[in-house]
């Protein structure tokens, strides 16, 4: 039972992700446009950095004919102590960045895997189970990396808008991941692993 209510929260996710969120839900889909369009969670084709510059979302630039097989995962991180205490925003958002790339080159892509896993499907210890696919996976996973940051607005916890003001005390990212098989493999393995980290 557990198996089967898993792939249809996934499925359902899916379909949320690819058909738009409601306008007042600050974590973005797959079709987001706008000046952050880049920001989003699914599945799309390979990083275009060129692209990410202008603020294009994969959803944009991929098309049909292209592999979907890289997942995009949001998630946040903040400047260095230091950083903050000398008040100097360059040194700010270097920092910030560092510590997502820092982040997400770790044992965070769990974390941030199962964040992702507990918001698109449902799973209810999704870090459990992002440990036991990178486990799993070991060698599969490959591509890791970020493919953007902004700084967040202290007042709302989304991205500054244009023409804000930018702290970067803390930065929200946009990690990326290739996965083999896409969406239809990483569901097999979630699977998997649910059954695994949750017996």
């Amino acid at each position: 039972m557990k198996k089967w209510y898993l792939i249809g929260a996934i499925a359902l996710s899916s379909m949320v992700l690819y058909c738009g969120g409601s306008g007042n839900d600050a974590r973005r889909d797959a079709t987001s446009t706008g000046p952050d369009g880049w920001i989003f969670e699914g599945w799309a084709c390979a990083p275009d950095a060129a692209k990410a510059l202008l603020k294009q979302s994969p959803a944009q630039y991929c098309q049909d004919d292209k592999p979907k097989d890289f997942l995009y995962m949001k998630f946040s991180a903040a400047a260095s102590q230091n950083a903050i205490d000398k008040g100097m925003v360059a040194m700010k958002q270097s920092t910030c960045r560092k510590a997502a790339k820092d982040q997400i080159s770790s044992d965070g892509l769990a974390k941030i895997l199962g964040e992702y896993l507990e918001q698109a499907s449902g799973v209810k210890d999704g870090q459990s189970t992002g440990q036991v696919i990178i486990a799993q996976n070991q060698g599969i996973i490959r591509g890791v990396s970020i493919y953007n940051c902004c700084s967040l607005d202290q007042q709302t916890g989304v991205c500054a808008t244009a023409g804000a003001a930018e702290t970067w005390d803390q930065c929200q990212c946009v990690g990326v991941m290739k996965y083999p098989g896409g969406q239809k493999g990483f569901e097999a393995a979630a699977e998997k692993a649910s059954s695994s980290a949750n017996p």
